[in-house]
């Protein structure tokens, strides 16, 4: 059977600018008819059109699906079999950047709901510092390596460590880093160097903290102060319970909101502890 433009487009529900651009692109091919001069298309335009309306949503590009057009069995079969190992791979991904989303999820409700303080073990975790106090840091090796934290990971955490020495002299030093969980760093093939520093999970008193976003300034200005916010809970949970800070301090950034018209971000704090003899 042979079909009009007007009647292809309304078949398939779309604009017969649109059939005019499928054909552009070689998905089909209308025949003039000499009689009538009118330009015709038969039912295998129809199967065509809807085949790579379909390979769209399997993600070809229009390129591929133009090039399929002459593919042969096996040439259509070996392009399906690349798609799918693409789309593994994009699953994979999403599955694991859900478990980061969930993850906040679940902090910024804690954060929303209560401010408890509580005891668990942390998880191990591998960290590359980019600042030191007011030291950048930017050796090419520890680039490259801050690089691939942020680049191979997904889930991916953004940290603040504060030195345990610097809590223990009274010179409150707040460190910057990227940190990625033990498990992860097979999962996204990646590797330690001379720069990626390694906390082990210890039994932990934690809490959510919210300071101000702009923490440089404050570390700078009124370290007590920040010293006070970020984990001055957590201290006196410790004294009230006969704990020692036995590490360093390791503060893992949930989320930055606007809050009374200041941009403050909250974070999981995390202080390792032994027990005092009693």
């Amino acid at each position: 059977m042979k079909y009009k433009i007007s009647e292809l487009a309304k078949l398939l529900g779309v604009s017969t600018n649109t059939v005019r651009r499928y054909e552009d692109m070689g998905y089909i091919s209308a025949v003039r008819d000499e009689k009538s001069g009118y330009r015709y298309y038969n039912d295998d335009d129809i199967f065509s059109v809807m085949n790579a309306k379909m390979h769209v949503k399997y993600g070809f590009s229009h390129e591929q699906i133009s090039q399929m057009q002459s593919f042969s069995l096996e040439e259509t079969i070996d392009a399906y079999k690349k798609r799918m190992d693409e789309m593994d791979k994009q699953i994979a991904y999403m599955t694991y950047l859900r478990h980061r989303l969930k993850d906040d999820y679940l902090l910024m409700n804690k954060a929303a709901t209560y401010s408890d303080i509580y005891e668990k073990m942390s998880l191990t975790m591998y960290t590359v510092i980019y600042k030191d106090g007011e030291k950048l840091l930017q050796e090419p090796e520890r680039l490259q390596k801050l690089g691939e934290f942020i680049y191979n990971s997904p889930e991916v955490l953004h940290t603040y460590i504060i030195p345990k020495e610097s809590v223990d002299n009274g010179n409150f030093r707040v460190c910057c880093g990227w940190s990625v969980k033990e498990e992860h760093m097979d999962k996204y093939g990646m590797t330690e160097n001379s720069y990626t520093q390694i906390y082990k999970g210890k039994p932990s008193v934690m809490g959510i903290s919210e300071v101000p976003a702009d923490i440089g300034r404050l570390a700078n200005e009124n370290p007590e102060y920040l010293k006070e916010l970020m984990i001055g809970k957590h201290l006196d949970y410790m004294k009230e319970h006969n704990l020692y800070l036995n590490g360093d301090i390791i503060g893992i950034v949930i989320t930055k909101v606007r809050d009374s018209g200041k941009n403050v971000i909250y974070m999981l704090m995390s202080l390792p502890f032994g027990k005092n003899d009693v």
